[in-house]
């Protein structure tokens, strides 16, 4: 039941590597600050001025990549993982199952790579979706030569309305091929996916409510933070002049500092919850 929430307490390196990903993190944020008021000094030289700008927004954007690409990294590791098998005694009868995981290596290119794969793997993966959805527009024009079109039209809603459901159903396990063959068009092996669900429906159903709820409690930790710390209250109601104020750097450091923090850890669960929906002998 908590093995998602400890695991990684328990894996070699854990540590060293979220050290290595919240350094990164750091370093990231703080150049893209300093490139910003470096950008309000160049004023006297346009080009210098943009420069700078741009890096500083660039650079958020690369770390986004770069944390995503760590998170598809990480979960191909778990559903490639190891088992072994732990008895209490001979005697006792009592055999657990004890999961192998090995952390992805530390490589930034790697990971923002992924990261920005990952990307074009969700456009790819809604595509369908985005069809469905707009195909339900159509539906009257779809059924026009026919006498009882509001019959047709109907049978047609009911009809989408049940792909939706198995759509977003099928969502976890579409991520799952991702990860694992770490190819953009994995995300329509469908073929794959509702195998996953077939098989292993407790598994998959009890993980990725599981991933929900978390995502649910992890979302308001963070909102009721940047609630205490007025973060949602300065940027609703300070104009951006106050950004160069070291009271607003300070806030706003810390709150995408105490983020980051936990939100490197929920990664880690979240890898878990999507890479064990499936037994390890489909990895």
């Amino acid at each position: 039941m908590f093995e998602p929430f400890i695991w990684m307490f328990k894996t070699k390196d854990f540590f060293k590597r979220y050290m290595q990903l919240l350094i990164t993190v750091i370093a990231s944020l703080g150049l893209a600050i300093i490139s910003y008021f470096l950008g309000t000094l160049f004023t006297w030289n346009s080009n210098f001025s943009i420069f700078f700008y741009v890096l500083s927004a660039l650079l958020p954007l690369v770390l986004i990549f770069f944390i995503q690409g760590y998170f598809w990294e990480l979960t191909a590791k778990i559903i490639s993982r190891d088992v072994d098998i732990a008895a209490n005694s001979i005697y006792s009868g009592k055999i657990k199952t004890i999961f192998i995981i090995d952390l992805p290596d530390f490589k930034p290119f790697r990971y923002i790579w992924r990261g920005i794969a990952s990307v074009f793997a969700s456009i790819l993966m809604f595509i369908p979706f985005i069809l469905l959805v707009v195909s339900s527009f159509y539906t009257k024009i779809f059924f026009l030569p026919y006498d009882n079109i509001e019959f047709y039209h109907r049978l047609y809603a009911i009809s989408y309305n049940v792909i939706y459901f198995i759509f977003f159903a099928l969502v976890p396990a579409m991520l799952w091929n991702y990860a694992k063959q770490d190819s953009v068009t994995a995300v329509w092996d469908f073929r794959k996916a509702i195998y996953l669900f077939e098989n292993y429906p407790l598994r998959y159903i009890g993980n990725t409510i599981l991933f929900i709820l978390f995502y649910i409690v992890n979302y308001y930790l963070l909102a009721g933070f940047a609630v205490v710390n007025g973060i949602q209250s300065f940027f609703a109601t300070h104009s951006l002049e106050f950004l160069s104020s070291t009271v607003a750097c300070v806030c706003i450091l810390l709150f995408f500092l105490v983020m980051y923090v936990v939100y490197l850890y929920s990664l880690h669960v979240y890898a878990y919850l999507l890479g064990t929906i499936a037994p390890s002998t489909e990895g």
